[in-house]
């Protein structure tokens, strides 16, 4: 039944009809159905990426967000470490799993003065996913002032 149908009827003809046929009631069937089709290819997107994100190597976006990790280990005080976004060269040679990221970071020293240093980070891709720490063997780690 349509919504211009339904205000034509009268008081005791819309008591009388079943409710299955109040229009609100397909409209909200209408609308569940849609919203869990949608949550059902919203979940098999975010499954599909967790396989995706675990079974190929990184790229050069992902090493150097893997190797700010590692540089931060190695500063005086971590937390005051403000690194570019997107400014890194990167040498990656996937056949052997070799990776080398070069950028700067701002950061205080031990005297409270902020300190642009430059950095290098070698490391080699043991397999799994790229953002666990545990997946990484870092070969050396240069920390320039």
């Amino acid at each position: 039944m349509k919504y211009a149908d339904w205000k034509n009827l009268s008081d005791e003809d819309k008591k009388n009809t079943h409710w299955k046929h109040h229009p609100r009631i397909r409209v909200a069937t209408i609308f569940s159905i849609l919203f869990a089709l949608f949550f059902f290819v919203v979940m098999l997107r975010i499954l599909q990426n967790r396989r995706v994100h675990v079974n190929r190597k990184p790229n050069a976006k992902e090493t150097f967000a893997i190797a700010k990790v590692f540089v931060s280990d190695k500063l005086s005080q971590p937390a005051t470490a403000s690194f570019p976004k997107n400014t890194f060269e990167s040498n990656i040679d996937t056949a052997h799993n070799s990776y080398q990221i070069s950028s700067f970071v701002n950061a205080q020293d031990s005297s409270g003065k902020i300190i642009k240093s430059a950095w290098q980070v070698r490391l080699s891709y043991n397999g799994g996913d790229w953002a666990d720490r545990k997946s990484w063997k870092v070969i050396e780690v240069n920390i320039a002032q």
